[in-house]
């Protein structure tokens, strides 16, 4: 069983392209989006921090003072003020961060997707279609043979992946979300690898999914650019 503070140092080798220093060069996903200035995953029993390549070294040795000596609630606002002091604060992303710690059975309804049927994606998930060999495994639910929801590595390396969900619109609050999750967690659990799940904090629907599905939550993840 690995400890929530190994599962968010997983999480940020998952989530993020580090160079050989550990600063971060871009988000893990076939467009290499750039990353943020700070990804700070926090645990019961500690914190992991990752930091942009381009974030000076003397905020840097500010932002780890802050994170050893200061245990407030302002603890972030104390941060982000340091921050603003090089440039303005884009956005700040935060959420609560889950695993599948255990083998889970599949339920029936989610459907592999193959070369043979990945035609179901065309209509409402094109760009997903566009990406599927880097999106491997993918789950989904269909009706009359149209993809309306979907499950799928958002990113991922050989020891773990983090799952990526979409419904359309007019099929949600059905309980196909967790029909794909759940078979998506079985298919990277089998292949030796620990799934992920992480969303923000205003997305309640996403995170009844997690409950349902009984993952456990390890730690918050903040990222800020």
């Amino acid at each position: 069983m690995r400890n929530h503070l190994d599962l968010m140092t997983i999480q940020a080798e998952v989530l993020f392209v580090h160079d050989r220093n550990g600063r971060l060069i871009g988000i893990n996903e076939p467009d290499r989006q750039p990353a943020p200035r700070l990804f700070w995953g926090q645990t019961r029993t500690g914190h992991v921090l990752r930091f942009q390549r381009d974030v000076p070294d003397h905020t840097i040795a500010e932002i780890q003072a802050i994170m050893n000596r200061d245990e407030t609630p302002e603890k972030l606002s104390h941060v982000i003020r340091t921050f603003e002091k090089e440039q303005p604060i884009n956005r700040i992303w935060m959420g609560p961060a889950y695993a599948c710690l255990t083998g889970v059975t599949s339920p029936t309804g989610a459907i592999l997707v193959t070369e043979q049927n990945q035609s179901a994606l065309e209509a409402g998930f094109s760009r997903l279609l566009s990406e599927l060999p880097f999106r491997k495994p993918c789950y989904m639910v269909t009706e009359n043979d149209v993809a309306v929801s979907v499950c799928f590595c958002a990113r991922s390396t050989d020891r773990a992946a983090e799952a990526g969900v979409e419904t359309l619109e007019d099929y949600r609050g059905r309980g196909y979300a967790a029909l794909t999750v759940s078979s998506w967690c079985r298919a990277i659990y089998e292949s030796q690898r620990i799934p992920l799940y992480s969303t923000s904090w205003d997305n309640y629907a996403s995170m009844s999914v997690a409950k349902r599905l009984n993952f456990t939550l390890y730690g918050t993840d903040i990222s800020i650019y």
